[in-house]
């Protein structure tokens, strides 16, 4: 072919493609099977360039401000001491700060945590945050910095409560390694035909030892768990100073050993028992390496294990990978109860929806509702406890070709922070606090990643810079708490 007619073909190919393109719907045309076909339109490439994007770096170093010792004097109403190189405002710095909102901005509805913490150093006694979420928080990353800074302020020590086998291979917070003779059942995945009860307890799974069928009646099992300390741990997650098993239903007694440093330093017979029990012991000095070993002809069913400190705070990180939080409504309400009581629970912080955000819907009303339900499970199991509800993160997909935020993912956390009203919750945006829509590109594209490829989960090094950023909230609240409470017997919100 000469090359003028190669020529006059390739413009006559893109005459026609640039006919498609200026008269192609925008929102593509649908196709059967729920696909969608697209192209680029005029709109795509006459477009101004998208100025609207996150300026990671700039977002960072705002971050960065809020100390500590900022927050406090923000919440007291003073001007913070900055070095003289830094020109803000306290009002631009509360802006950087995403706060916590209330529904009929009523904020005394956290005062009970806050007292709580406050009365700490006088009380001297142990009490818990439980932090539920999806995947997200996976391998401890969120609640690690937040467990990390409410211990560093308020007291307490140890990785909180732990299954005795993982599903995954965590290791963040703590290294575990069990026996391989395990068996994990969870609440919110498909039923098992061998178990006829909704036993699950307050980490939505529980463990039992498993013997071979045809040795179940007279074999005599024997399973461990062992723990020991983790190189990439926060220090005062690395040690601990007490142990308590939460188990029950054992229709044989067994056999509990606890090993210290590869020392043996406790072994008890363990009687039958048809309910929830606690199996607890405590140290003179911080442990960091603790072998756990069960002998038994029937197993127990195992709800967890509680590595603390003997006062303090202890943050439980609890990722249920999958689950939506429609979970607790499912689990026996007298074994919950009983276990978040001698749990000594203060707070409950969920972080759930983003399970729910690729089932893209015209609405969620439905989900609003179920969710509503569990949040009212859990004030009436508690009465008096506050729950914390942490919207869902900014989550992109592929649009031709760039990432943007999914399309309905405003309607999922209107039907999260309604939920959330509804039942007398409190509410963090999480979307919003890392810039809003369109954000998680900026994350995943720092330098270094804040998040990972999937434009869904952060990473390690993300997780805690939105887990810091959850805490400057929470803090700042506190301390606005404790500014207007100090001298004050009868405490009205701000």
């Amino acid at each position: 072919m000469k090359p003028f007619r190669t020529l006059l073909f390739f413009l006559s190919v893109f005459l026609v493609l640039f006919a498609l393109a200026l008269y192609f719907p925008g929102q593509g045309i649908k196709l059967p099977g729920n696909v969608r076909l697209d192209f680029f339109t005029a709109a795509d490439i006459f477009a101004p360039a998208d100025t609207t994007s996150l300026d990671i770096q700039v977002f960072l170093k705002d971050q960065k401000l809020l100390t500590d010792s900022v927050i406090t004097r923000l919440a007291q109403g003073h001007h913070p001491a900055l070095p003289d190189t830094i020109k803000v405002s306290a009002d631009s710095l509360i802006k950087i700060i995403t706060a916590i909102e209330y529904p009929e901005n009523d904020s005394s509805i956290l005062f009970p945590i806050f007292k709580v913490l406050h009365d700490l150093p006088q009380k001297h006694q142990l009490v818990r945050i439980m932090h539920y979420g999806d995947s997200q928080i996976e391998d401890d990353r969120m609640t690690s910095l937040i467990r990390n800074r409410l211990q560093s302020k308020f007291g307490g020590s140890g990785v909180g409560l732990l299954p005795a086998s993982q599903l995954y291979p965590y290791g963040f917070s703590m290294t575990q390694q069990s026996s391989d003779n395990w068996a994990r059942y969870l609440v919110y995945k498909p039923a098992d035909s061998l178990i006829d009860h909704k036993r699950f307890g307050a980490m939505a799974a529980f463990c039992k030892l498993e013997s071979e069928p045809s040795r179940r009646d007279t074999a005599i099992q024997k399973g461990w768990v062992k723990f020991g300390r983790s190189p990439y741990a926060y220090e005062n997650t690395r040690y601990f100073r007490q142990c308590r098993i939460f188990y029950g239903y054992n229709t044989e007694p067994f056999i509990n050993e606890i090993h210290i440093n590869n020392q043996l330093t406790d072994a008890e017979i363990i009687p039958v028992s048809h309910c929830m029990k606690v199996i607890g012991w405590s140290f003179d000095n911080p442990v960091s390496n603790l072998l756990v070993q069960f002998r038994c002809r029937e197993s127990p069913e195992i709800y967890g294990l509680a590595l603390d400190d003997i006062s303090g705070v202890a943050v439980d990180n609890i990722p249920l990978r999958g689950c939506a939080g429609l979970i607790f409504t499912s689990i026996d309400q007298q074994l919950l109860r009983d276990m978040y009581k001698e749990l000594n629970v203060k707070l409950f912080i969920l972080q759930f929806g983003g399970n729910v955000v690729p089932y893209i819907a015209e609405n969620y009303r439905y989900y609003e509702k179920w969710f509503f339900n569990q949040i009212v499970c859990l004030r009436e199991l508690c009465p008096g406890v506050p729950v914390l509800v942490i919207g869902v993160a900014d989550m992109a997909m592929k649009d031709k070709d760039k990432f943007i935020s999914y399309p309905n993912l405003d309607r999922v956390k209107s039907a999260v922070k309604n939920a959330a009203f509804r039942a007398g919750a409190a509410y963090w945006d999480m979307q919003k606090a890392m810039g809003g829509e369109n954000s998680m590109p900026a994350w995943v594209n720092a330098e270094p990643p804040l998040a990972s490829s999937d434009y869904v989960h952060f990473n390690l090094r993300g997780s805690k810079v939105i887990a810091q950023m959850f805490y400057n909230a929470f803090i700042y609240e506190y301390h606005r708490w404790e500014n207007i409470s100090t001298g004050q017997s009868n405490l009205q919100a701000p």
